[in-house]
């Protein structure tokens, strides 16, 4: 299963000046549960962002630019050659983390979005992409306790 995994403001705010804007531990931990075991492609900058790979998954770098991989991770020059590779990994769940052009470009080879929408407004120049919900459907919530966000999981729409 291919899965596009984010968080975003109430607004759609994903990032500003490179960064996310918030610090959301149940967030975070969240990410790692989903993510956990299965293989991750991000972009170039979410990864230079991140600074090093993921531990516990299946690394996969989508970049024009880079002729190498960075240790600990598989390059790939198209979110569709990164697909490939991650479906060539063994692993049986591929998440899409970012950043937008990756989610943006992912939204077409998604069969589900876990999104984390916070319960506020942020100001960002990377906003998370809008979809329709006659493409996806929102298939379940959870607001979480001790944070304010909710936890949304949306499948793809598929036709009868």
């Amino acid at each position: 299963m291919i899965s596009i995994i984010a968080a975003a403001a109430k607004n759609g705010v994903i990032g500003a000046g490179g960064k996310i804007p918030w610090d959301i531990p149940e967030d975070m931990a969240y990410f790692r549960r989903i993510t956990y075991g299965g293989a991750v492609i991000m972009g170039r900058r979410t990864y230079e962002d991140i600074g090093r790979p993921l531990p516990g998954r299946f690394n996969v770098v989508v970049s024009a630019k880079m002729q190498t991989a960075p240790e600990g991770t598989a390059l790939a020059h198209s979110l569709a050659e990164a697909v490939e590779i991650a479906g060539n990994s063994g692993r049986e769940n591929i998440f899409l983390c970012g950043g937008a052009a990756v989610y943006r470009e992912g939204l077409a080879f998604a069969d589900r979005i876990y999104l984390t929408v916070l319960d506020k407004e942020y100001s960002g120049d990377v906003y998370f992409p809008e979809f329709s919900e006659k493409e996806f459907r929102l298939t379940s919530y959870e607001r979480c306790d001790s944070a304010p966000i909710t936890f949304c999981i949306y499948d793809k729409c598929r036709l009868r």
